[in-house]
Parts: C-alpha cells; structure tokens; sequence
C-alpha cells in the first residue's frame, strides 16, 4: 500500500511539477537569445556582461581592471555562466532557465493565493513566465530586468499573500524582502522602485499607528537580509583594494554622467512626466491590462492601493536615469503578471469552464500564449541566427565576429582588443580573449561627459598597447584605403583621430547587413 502511495505520489508531482517546467525549458530554448538554438546573443549588453562575468573568473576586477556600468552582483551572475560555458551563452542560458521557473513558481503561488479556482495554478501560473518573455522589453535576453524581475515578483507574492497588510508580514518574510532588494540594488539600483516605494510605505504606516516596536523590528530584519549581500561586496572589493573603484564608477559616475541634462529643474520634471508617459505608450496595451487587474480587484473588495503605488514608483525610477530604452520596462511587467492572473477569475470565464466542454480549450488557449506571444510581439528576435543558417529572419549576421576573430588569432596567441566607438557586439567572445586595458569598450558617454575615457583611448593607441581597434562605420566599406580610413575618422571622436591614424592600419573590414558596417585596424 505504502509502494501504490508512493508511486501516486511520484506521479502527480511529475504532473504537476516537472512536466510544466519541462514545458517552460522547451519554451526558453525558442525565446532566450542565449540559447543553444542560436548561434549567440547579439545584443551588445549581454555580451559586456559576459565579457565582464569572464573577466571576473580570472582575477580581473570590475571597475578597477575592467569598467562597466552595471552592477557587481549582475556581473557575479554571468561569471556563474562563463564558467559552465565560457565560449558561449550556455551557461548564462542555464541559468536563465532557472529563472524563468523561479518566476512560474512565484506565479503559481500568486494563482493559489488569489484563489484561483476557475483555471488549476498550474496553468494560471503560466502567465509569470508570459510576462517575463511576452513582450518586446524582453529583447534578445540577459538584461539586468530580466533577473530583477523575480524580485519585484516575490515582492508581489508577498504583499497579496497577506492581503496587502503590511502589518501582517512576518519578520523572517521582511529579511527576504531585504535580500531580494539587495539583489536588486546590486544588480542595477535604478529597478529599485517598487522596493522603496512598499518600504516607504511600511514606514508610513507604522509610523502613524505609532507602532515604533514593529517598525525598529522590521527595519533590523530587512537590514540584515540587504547588508547580507552588500557585506559581501564590500568585502571582495575592499580585499582587492578596489572599493573607491567601485563607488566612483557604480555610484557617482552613473549619477553624474550618464545622459546627464543642463535643463532647469522645470524641465527636468516636464521631461520625467515625458519619459513616464513614454513608457506607458510604449506598451500601452499591457497598462491597459495591469488598470483592468486592479478594477478586478477592487469589484471583489480587496486593497491594491499600495500596489499601485509601487507600479508608478517603478516606473519613475525608470525614469530617473534620463534615458530610456525598450527592455527597461520589462522591470515593471511582474504587475503585468499577477494582472492576467487576477483577470482570469472573470466570470464570464468563469462560466465557460463549469462547462466541461470548453475547459480543455482554455486550457490550451493559456499554453498556446505562452508560445505564440513572444514571437508577435518581440521582433528583437529576428535578430537571431539560427545554428545551421547563415543570416537571421531580418537579414542579420555574424560574418564580422567571425571573420575579424580568425584574423586576430592568426596573428596572435592572446590578441588585445580596444572598441572605441561602440559597445561590443560580440567580437570579444568569437575571439574568446578579455580586455587588457580598463576602458574596452566606448560607454554610452561622449567627451564631456566621461573624457577620462577619452584618455584611455588615446593614450592606449598612441603607446599602442593594443594589438587591434574596431571601428563601426556607417557608410559600407570601400576597397579604396584612402575612403576606409576618411570613414573612419567620421565615425570616431576627434580627440582619437590622430592616435588611431598614425599608429593603425586598415586590416579588414566587414558587414553584418545593409546597415552594420565594421573596419578592422591592427598597429603598425
């Protein structure tokens, strides 16, 4: 009797468990620009990060040997990858894999707390992972958001397990809380919205019940969960004599520099309010969805005020960072996730499935969306090269990295790289080889804003202290010399123009489509 249990056991766990996660991994090898189905992930700032994640692996420390603006904890993560698979985005796919079913988790748990009893939590908690890689904030994949995400979305599972009664939280819950927002601040601070805001809000509330015991209690537990994380960054840059490093570059430089603005403070606060609105249009039909979980919500009586407050408080630190690109907004789709959850209790719905008949094609309908979504609404994806093809659905390739890689280690044991006018597309990891000076590759900065950068640049070609330089040319290369080289000194700043000229010559150059042009340089 105790082997038939067992074995009824084993098996609904593999139905309710593993098959959907199998089903998610299948998903993700189709949906993840990481994936082994694709060749690599193009995108510029999955390969800094796993440039960087390397880097890390042997012994080079960010911001002090290698600088880019993310975060410490962001670049940790990618070392995970680089050293399961270093050639390769395999093992930061891995690791995205197990990501993306800590998100199904999450919403499953969300489904049954919300007392989903129209559609089984175990098709309903399809729709975190729906929101994760439904839309085109997910890009090719690897952004900081994409493992921000999870953070914001346990925040989410908390808040509605206790009924959004901050009260009610258990302190261990609140050392969670704390961690999770470490994780975040680590990663990229700017995605901190929501966190601050429910923290503010807990604050406020206990405050003004007077209850001061609570709130020291909750302020020790969450503090200890956030120091966790940061003591130990603190520690591995203090012990490489590299915490001014970081301070300078994670902190002040990304506060002071990036994309900063001359506009008064008038005008700083209208083109916040443009950014916000900007986002919102941007995936207006997913604000529209978020709106109509809330009003569900609420025609069944239940607190979402806090909710939203932390959605908008999301969005603002967005915001802040004077720029935005597409897969920033992806930080706010976890309220997207729980919103499809909630409006699956319509009773409209609701009807249709009592009815035996109709349950299976809801069923389906559900899984279906998780399938098809991605691929009408995130056109990031035809960037991809599928292994065995030669060009992506748009017309894309990866002739450049391989061309200019077999050019570098033809001449070179261990070639030096420097991308002094974009970030890297990936030449790094064809050539598999890490920077050997701290500025690699041209931050999102001009002179005026990081000319330090500048300096390096120069000062690296003059001593010509790398082997080679790339250039991204907008005009397609010509074979006459003369025409390269007037290319590109346009395509450069004018503080480079001399030390590139004088101590570089043309090796090669390179298309990777009608508009994505590329000149090699080796020293002279």
């Amino acid at each position: 009797m105790g082997g038939s249990y067992k074995m009824r056991l084993n098996k609904t766990f593999i139905r309710e468990w593993i098959l959907p996660i199998l089903f998610l991994i299948i998903i993700g090898f189709f949906v993840i620009g990481s994936s082994p189905v694709f060749k690599t992930n193009p995108w510029v700032d999955s390969n800094a990060m796993l440039t960087m994640g390397k880097s890390m692996l042997h012994g080079l420390v960010p911001y002090r040997d290698v600088i880019d603006q993310r975060g410490p904890l962001l670049y940790a993560l990618f070392a995970v990858g680089a050293s399961i698979k270093g050639t390769s985005f395999s093992g930061v796919f891995f690791l995205q894999l197990v990501n993306l079913s800590v998100v199904y988790y999450l919403a499953r748990r969300i489904a049954q707390d919300l007392k989903q009893n129209v559609i089984s939590p175990k098709y309903a908690g399809f729709m975190g992972p729906l929101a994760l890689v439904g839309t085109r904030a997910f890009s090719m994949s690897g952004a900081p958001e994409e493992f921000a995400f999870t953070s914001v979305l346990y925040l989410l599972y908390v808040l509605n397990h206790y009924r959004q009664r901050v009260g009610d939280i258990p302190l261990k819950t609140y050392f969670w809380l704390g961690l999770n927002l470490s994780f975040i601040f680590w990663n990229k601070y700017s995605l901190s919205g929501s966190y601050i805001v429910f923290f503010l809000w807990v604050a406020v509330e206990l405050l003004y019940k007077k209850d001061f015991k609570k709130l020291f209690k909750i302020i020790g537990a969450s503090l200890l969960g956030f120091l966790l994380t940061a003591v130990i960054v603190a520690i591995y840059f203090g012990l490489h004599n590299a915490f001014k490093d970081l301070i300078n570059i994670y902190f002040v430089q990304n506060l002071t520099s990036y994309r900063q603005t001359k506009q008064s403070f008038l005008g700083q606060f209208w083109y916040l309010l443009y950014l916000m609105g900007m986002q919102l249009k941007t995936h207006f039909i997913v604000f529209i969805f978020i709106i109509c979980g809330w009003l569900k919500a609420i025609s069944e009586k239940k607190h979402v005020v806090i909710e939203v407050a932390m959605y908008f408080g999301a969005i603002l630190f967005v915001c802040l960072q004077h720029w935005l690109d597409d897969y920033y907004t992806l930080i706010w789709m976890p309220f997207f996730a729980v919103a499809l959850i909630r409006l699956l209790r319509l009773q409209k719905l609701r009807t249709a499935v009592f009815d035996k008949k109709l349950l299976a094609p809801v069923k389906i309908l559900l899984v279906a969306s998780l399938i098809i979504m991605p691929f009408v609404n995130n056109d990031n994806l035809y960037h991809l090269v599928v292994n065995g093809e030669k060009h992506s659905l748009n017309g894309e390739t990866h002739q450049a990295q391989e061309q200019f890689s077999k050019i570098m280690k033809s001449d070179y044991k261990k070639p030096s790289l420097l991308m002094i006018n974009d970030l890297d597309e990936g030449f790094f990891l064809a050539t598999d080889i890490l920077p050997t000076t701290p500025f690699w590759q041209k931050l999102n900065m001009n002179y005026k804003q990081l000319p330090k950068m500048y300096w390096s640049f120069e000062k690296n070609m003059r001593q010509k202290a790398v082997d080679f330089v790339i250039i991204n040319v907008q005009a397609p290369p010509t074979s006459d010399r003369k025409t390269v080289l007037l290319q590109a000194k346009e395509s450069i700043d004018p503080h480079l123009h001399d030390a590139l000229l004088y101590n570089y010559k043309v090796r090669s150059v390179a298309s990777n489509s009608t508009n994505t042009y590329y000149v090699l340089f080796e020293k002279k």
